[in-house]
């Protein structure tokens, strides 16, 4: 997929829009014991990001940022995958320093 294809799509079909929760096979939450775990794009307080959780209990697994083949977001910009400015990654490093701190 050309980088453009991003910025060209048409309007959706549909009545609603859903995402779909993709099932990841090979894990069991920690928490309930389930099998039932999916992996589907958020939008995140630090970007897009890919969530892995458990649908019983919805117990976060795990996320991550989204790469190319996941196709999140789909009007990603063309610099979403360079390197964080200084600036920014001193505010990121804070802020994880500071949700750490918390828990």
């Amino acid at each position: 997929m050309a980088w453009n294809h991003r910025y060209t799509q048409t309007p959706p079909t549909e009545e609603r829009i859903h995402v779909e929760r993709v099932p990841v096979e090979g894990l069991t939450c920690p928490n309930c014991g389930s099998d039932d775990i999916r992996r589907y794009p958020i939008a995140n307080h630090l970007g897009p990001r890919i969530a892995t959780t458990c649908q019983k209990c919805l117990t976060s697994l795990k996320v991550e940022r989204a790469t190319e083949a996941d196709n999140w977001p789909p009007f990603r910009s063309v610099t979403y995958d360079w390197p964080a400015s200084p600036g920014e990654r001193a505010a990121r490093d804070a802020l994880l320093r500071e949700l750490s701190d918390n828990s």
